[in-house]
């Protein structure tokens, strides 16, 4: 499972330059640990309706949960509206628990794997303002992200046009 991840991941790198792309950063607020964090992704295809979004994100020590997670989302445009557009996620991660023997949960382990299914929208062309819901199936918990992303490339190479058919 492992190695299928990391493969996901390093495709998704390597594609990266065949599109239009924003990298961003945000604060993150865990409403069932009441902790919060900070996190950074990369969104891959960023004018098309499906996009890979590589994430990191990272609990601070002083909440109840420390923890980090590296993972990868895969976004889907459900609607666009001049500078608007909404879209639901689907997110898989691997998430290393600082703390587990603090919690009140059963076998509760430092290396776990997570899913995530949310929405979001954002707003704007070149920097743009996003805020994003995801429900934690595992460990049946909801966040919220508010954060920013710029836009750092506008799409793949040009093709040339023939001078023979212009």
């Amino acid at each position: 499972m492992l190695r299928i991840f990391c493969l996901g991941i390093i495709a998704s790198i390597m594609y990266a330059n065949t599109c239009a792309q924003n990298i961003g950063f945000s604060a993150l607020y865990n409403m069932q640990a009441e902790g919060f964090g900070v996190g950074a992704r990369w969104e891959l295809r960023s004018e098309k309706d499906w996009q890979f979004v590589p994430q990191f994100s990272y609990f601070l020590p002083f909440n109840k949960v420390h923890e980090w997670t590296v993972g990868i989302a895969v976004q889907r445009v459900l609607f666009r509206q001049g500078k608007w557009s909404g879209y639901a996620l689907g997110h898989l991660g691997y998430n290393k628990w600082m703390n587990p023997e603090a919690s009140a949960m059963k076998n509760a382990q430092s290396n776990n794997w997570n899913g995530e299914l949310g929405a979001g929208m954002k707003w704007g062309k070149r920097i743009k303002p996003f805020i994003e819901w995801r429900y934690n199936i595992r460990f049946q918990e909801a966040h919220w992200q508010l954060g920013l992303l710029f836009s750092v490339k506008g799409g793949g190479p040009k093709k040339e046009k023939c001078a023979a058919y212009n």
